[in-house]
């Protein structure tokens, strides 16, 4: 028998069953409704004038603008306009579909100026410093040295401060950088050469006590030289005492060294001449880079008053446009045409061709003539060496001087007056070489000419120099200012016309009469050198 549900809950169930539709339906036409409803999007809601934005519909729509003037649609699809902006305001994009419209509101702005890129330029007070010696970097440009941090690509070989204050440590190359603090990629760079130095006190002790051979009665006069600061040199604390002296003074002689001058009157007893020097020195190692050659730049300025004295004849040169020294300057640079090459040639052959022996008569002149029209023996001492070169090169248009000094050790043996040269490279600046260290070397039998040690050592001296000298002075022909004028008979070291052939060495006047200070070799008087070496770093510069 078949079950029959009653009609009352047939009527329930059905009832039940077309409400459940009617609310299905009804969620479904809600859900289709949400999933059409149009929707804008633009990239951004502010461009700069000039600049254009997308925007992106959900549906195919129908593209307009408010003010056509402020802004323009271009590129325009069905889903998707590029709106670009032309002058500032304010617009509506507007986006309709059917009865559906959507407005995107864009605001166009006047276009800032362009900041210029920044730029940053370093710059060095010194491009060589010694060990323990400062040079300092300095910013130019946009940017100020507050913006930048510095940094070495050696602090080893160089430290640099957050001032700019570069410190020398250990020889060798560092690259020191600002970079922008606000921009890694603004930078400068400079490079910075730290050589090798010494730094210490030299003391000069003046002995004129000899009252047999300057008995009182008669004044005497002394001069010693007193170096200034160059390139290569920082001198300090000079200081100096002469007991009884009637005058002690800092004179200049004609070149423009220094030179200290003490005279004691007639009435000062022998024993009360004595005097003392003394000054602060900081010498740096002499070097000029691998590639010399190629930094020469046009030709020597002549009009240039500095330059051009460099280049005149000297009491002991002979003539410089005839004779043995032109012709044999001519001869020797036959096949070179630059300053650098004809400076090269000479020096090779005076290394190769000239002999250094102490026992020449006259040694010490710098008799360049006399020197080479010798048929006996072609030889000299440092100083005629150097004549040698400085005179050649003259010749041949060449500014060159004559760099006397003195060798700084604390060990006495090795202390001593020395002789080197300079030549002018144009574009560049003065050169040192010493042609005289070479032969001495082969003169103690250090090296032998022409062997492989020989060439070695010819270059080694060739534009390079060591920190174990200081430069005094590069004068010839000398005169002093007043009250240190010398009054001395010509005769040895006083030329013809009553001038100082050069001031290697310290010089004396008794009575009228010239002394010697013949670097101690002789004893017409006495004086005595002592140099004490400090650190570097307490160079005092």
């Amino acid at each position: 028998m078949l079950y029959s549900k009653p009609k009352s809950k047939r009527f329930i169930s059905i009832a039940v069953t077309v409400v459940f539709l009617i609310v299905s339906m009804l969620a479904s036409t809600e859900s289709v409704n949400a999933a059409t409803k149009l929707k804008v999007t633009a990239e951004k809601n502010k461009i700069y004038v000039g600049q254009t934005v997308k925007l992106t519909a959900n549906k195919n729509v129908k593209w307009s603008v408010s003010k056509k003037k402020i802004a323009k649609l271009t590129k325009v699809k069905k889903k998707t306009v590029v709106v670009k902006g032309l002058k500032p305001g304010t617009v509506y994009v507007k986006a309709k579909k059917g009865k559906s419209t959507k407005k995107i509101k864009i605001t166009v702005a006047k276009k800032p100026k362009e900041e210029a890129k920044k730029t940053i330029n370093l710059t060095s007070s010194k491009g060589v410093i010694g060990i323990g010696e400062a040079c300092t970097v300095t910013v130019t440009g946009d940017i100020s040295s507050d913006d930048v941090t510095f940094s070495s690509s050696d602090s080893a070989v160089a430290d640099v401060y957050s001032t700019g204050a570069v410190m020398g440590n250990s020889p060798g190359t560092a690259t020191i950088t600002a970079t922008y603090n606000k921009d890694s990629g603004i930078k400068a760079s400079v490079d910075i050469t730290v050589v090798a130095a010494k730094a210490g006190v030299l003391t000069v002790s003046i002995d004129m006590t000899d009252g047999e051979r300057y008995p009182a009665g008669k004044p005497l006069k002394a001069w010693f030289q007193v170096p200034v600061s160059d390139d290569n040199q920082t001198i300090t604390d000079v200081k100096y005492e002469a007991k009884s002296a009637a005058r002690e003074k800092i004179i200049k002689d004609s070149s423009g060294a220094q030179a200290y001058y003490i005279e004691w009157g007639p009435d000062v007893a022998p024993e009360d001449r004595v005097a003392t020097l003394s000054f602060h020195i900081y010498r740096r190692a002499v070097t000029h880079g691998k590639d010399l050659r190629s930094m020469e730049r046009g030709n020597v300025d002549t009009g240039n008053k500095e330059i051009a004295v460099w280049l005149q004849r000297t009491e002991y040169s002979g003539s410089l446009t005839s004779g043995v020294v032109k012709k044999k300057a001519d001869e020797v640079t036959a096949n070179a045409e630059t300053v650098y090459d004809k400076a090269h040639a000479i020096y090779l052959w005076i290394c190769d061709n000239i002999t250094r022996d102490k026992t020449m008569p006259n040694r010490e002149l710098g008799d360049v003539v006399a020197i080479l029209s010798s048929k006996d023996k072609v030889a000299g001492s440092c100083i005629d060496i150097n004549s040698i070169f400085v005179a050649m090169c003259n010749a041949e248009g060449i500014p060159a001087r004559e760099s006397f000094g003195y060798k700084i050790f604390e060990d006495p043996s090795k202390l001593g007056q020395n002789c080197r040269a300079e030549f002018f490279l144009p574009g560049y600046g003065w050169v040192e070489v010493d042609p005289a260290m070479p032969l001495a070397m082969a003169m103690n039998g250090t090296a032998k000419k022409g062997s492989d040690t020989w060439e070695s050592i010819k270059e080694t001296y060739w534009t390079t120099g060591s920190p174990d000298w200081i430069c005094q002075n590069h004068g010839r022909d000398l005169t002093f200012d007043s009250p240190g004028e010398m009054n001395a008979a010509p005769g040895y070291m006083v030329n013809a016309d009553g001038t100082l052939n050069h001031f290697m060495f310290p010089h004396g006047e008794y009575d009228g009469k010239y002394i010697p200070g013949y670097g101690n070799y002789a004893s017409e008087f006495k004086y005595k050198y002592k140099f004490v070496e400090e650190s570097p770093f307490d160079c005092g510069c």
